[in-house]
């Protein structure tokens, strides 16, 4: 399993979101998640800041782990914040919360090695021998066509 460090030039200050990615990571290291990964999205996805993806040891961790943040953003949230977004909450291996800045994702360990996001993130599909084995008519485009993965320009 690959295990992303933080970027070293990681915001101090509450940029766009409520949680800066540095207490983000602290609280998730205070919530035991395990194998954390923070990969910086280039500014050209116009999407979040970070991706955030954690392993957690039971469906019953994602769970904990994802009430504390939400709890957190809440109790932090200003009047102009946005409320955040959970998909997955009846799910037992993957949950993914919109914190605004960030997209936090909490995977089971078995989940996270099918998926492999990080790889999808940080290569791009091009270059996943398992994504370029799915047939034309399952995945008709590459992640970085789609989303300006590889673009280096920002």
């Amino acid at each position: 399993m690959m295990i992303c460090p933080p970027p070293k030039t990681c915001p101090t200050e509450r940029s766009k979101g409520v949680l800066t990615i540095g207490e983000l990571v602290e609280e998730l290291r205070g919530e035991n998640a395990k194998d954390i990964c923070v990969i910086k999205v280039p500014l050209s996805m116009k999407y979040v800041d970070f991706l955030v993806i954690v392993s957690g040891s039971s469906t019953r961790h994602l769970k904990s782990m994802a009430q504390y943040i939400i709890r957190l953003h809440k109790d932090r949230k200003g009047a102009k914040d946005k409320f955040v977004t959970v998909e997955g909450e009846d799910c037992e291996d993957w949950m993914a919360i919109d914190l605004g800045n960030i997209a936090l994702h909490l995977m089971l360990p078995e989940t996270r090695e099918n998926y492999e996001l990080e790889k999808l993130w940080t290569l791009g599909s091009e270059y996943d021998d398992q994504t370029r084995a799915i047939s034309f008519l399952d995945f008709p485009f590459t992640l970085s066509d789609q989303f300006g993965v590889l673009k280096t320009e920002e």
